[in-house]
């Protein structure tokens, strides 16, 4: 796993600045859709917490916090097995929105630690396969479908739509492009997800 320094570095002075103290509110962001990883797809659930950086009258309105992103997706050399890979990643998010108030397009940008873990289910393919005559060959697979876990990080760019629905309401729809590195004997490091849900803005007292 090779997290760069100097970003979380960055990031870290951001949070940590006065700036991000005397902003207002903060916004809870929340979506459900399909992510493809390791040319597996399946369900996926993204959500960030962030603080503006700007008034959101605006018309280019900065935003930053944290985020997490789960997916529960199958496996390329095993289609059929239920439990699939499960996908967890937690960290920064930088967002630009274009439009003022809750309308209008944004541009984000996520960086993530990575999670990928595939549960241990042997028993039930040694008997599936001898049932059905087929010998296990599990050295054959590729390193990232294989039983276990692994650490990694993820950065990438998310383009979305915002409609208004209310004063602190809105409706979103996304499409996020991401380049993940996991497993060191893999060769797949692309990703991408759509998600759809609800944006809410916390008014400060």
């Amino acid at each position: 796993m090779r997290i760069p320094p100097l970003l979380m570095l960055f990031l870290t002075a951001i949070l940590s600045s006065p700036a991000w103290a005397q902003r207002p509110g903060v916004q809870l962001e929340a979506g459900l859709g399909y992510a493809r990883l390791f040319d597996g797809g399946g369900i996926s659930f993204a959500a960030a917490l962030e603080r503006p950086l700007s008034d959101r009258s605006r018309r280019l309105q900065h935003a930053l916090g944290g985020s997490v992103w789960y997916a529960h997706t199958d496996l390329a050399s095993n289609p059929d097995d239920p439990d699939g890979r499960h996908t967890v990643g937690v960290g920064f998010r930088y967002q630009l929105g274009i439009g003022r108030s809750s309308t209008g397009l944004f541009l984000a940008v996520p960086v993530q630690l990575l999670h990928s873990s595939i549960p241990d289910r042997t028993d039930v393919v040694s008997a599936n396969l001898a049932t059905h005559g087929i010998p296990d060959v599990p050295g054959e697979r590729p390193a990232e479908d294989r039983i276990g876990s692994a650490w990694g990080w993820g950065a990438g760019l998310e383009l979305g739509l915002r409609l208004g629905l209310g004063e602190q309401l809105s409706a979103q729809s996304s499409v996020q492009g991401l380049y993940q590195d996991i497993y060191d004997a893999s060769r797949q490091h692309g990703a991408w997800s759509w998600h759809a849900g609800l944006t809410y803005h916390f008014l400060s007292q």
